[in-house]
């Protein structure tokens, strides 16, 4: 069976289809995925961001199932009140780790009324909290806000924590899971603002795919601290990063998806001279 090639670009993975897709596709057809990478413009003083990524993979589903189509962790305006609660996530960590979660709202009267339920039985009242779990797991994080209406008007925002080394995809070649890159790259974010680069490419079955998959190996930031340059290792709480979203392969066509890499979301201080990564990331089709 002849085989087409799928390419992956840079930080930031593009993925595009030059038309749009109806029918039935005849079994074993073949098409191209183009995965680019790039970044996010921000305003902190960072100089150099360089990620190593050592692995891409993508999950294939039945091209049936249109079921999810186009599902991304966004929260909605499911009453059209403009008032959306945002949690971000998912999160990750080790055990007895501090986790950062980040709460946000738009929208509605200030000040927020926040509420957090970490899955474990433990809560926060705080906008942002710091919490740790004392066993590995993947738990459900909930975030409720109430506005200062007077009303009682309350979003919420479910998101989950992943604590340990839990990967339900282990064995690849048995859970759908396809390899487009098997080898260390490194990109500097930084100099991908605006730009885009090639990731990879590679051949994949003609049908649905619901998940990107990345792993990051390290990261590095270059900062300017008040006119001192510093350089500083990033830990990575969990350098597996799965990304959710729906796109297909077409037969003798490539797609083309981007991975917007925002470095500005990426990176926290965690103390003195200590920084973390979380990568956050945006599947961008165009």
């Amino acid at each position: 069976m002849e085989m087409k090639k799928l390419l992956i670009i840079g930080v930031i993975i593009v993925l595009v289809a030059t038309s749009f897709f109806s029918g039935c596709v005849e079994t074993g057809s073949v098409g191209t995925l183009r995965l680019q990478i790039t970044d996010k413009p921000g305003d902190l003083d960072i100089l150099y961001a360089n990620v190593t990524i050592s692995m891409i993979q993508v999950h294939t589903s039945d091209a049936g199932d249109d079921e999810d189509e186009d599902e991304e962790d966004e929260n909605e305006d499911e009453y059209g009140d403009g008032f959306v609660a945002n949690g971000y996530g998912p999160y990750f960590g080790e055990v007895e780790e501090d986790i950062y979660f980040k709460g946000n709202a738009t929208a509605g009267i200030k000040p927020y009324n926040w509420s957090w339920d970490f899955g474990d039985g433990n809560i926060s009242y705080e906008q942002n909290a710091t919490h740790s779990y004392s066993k590995e797991g993947v738990y459900v994080v909930n975030l409720t806000v109430t506005n200062d209406s007077g009303n009682g008007v309350i979003d919420w925002y479910t998101t989950t924590a992943t604590i340990g080394d839990i990967d339900d995809d282990d064995d690849n070649s048995i859970a759908g899971w396809y390899t487009i890159v098997e080898e260390s790259q490194t990109f500097d974010l930084m100099a991908l603002q605006d730009v885009t680069d090639v990731l990879g490419e590679e051949e994949l079955t003609v049908g649905k795919y619901t998940q990107i998959r990345l792993t990051v190996e390290k990261a590095e930031i270059t900062i300017n601290n008040s006119g001192e340059i510093e350089v500083h290792d990033l830990k990575i709480p969990s350098n597996k990063v799965k990304l959710i979203k729906s796109f297909w392969i077409y037969e003798d066509e490539t797609t083309v998806l981007t991975l917007d890499f925002d470095v500005y979301e990426s990176v926290h201080k965690a103390g003195k001279d200590k920084y973390i990564m979380r990568p956050t990331i945006k599947v961008i089709q165009e």
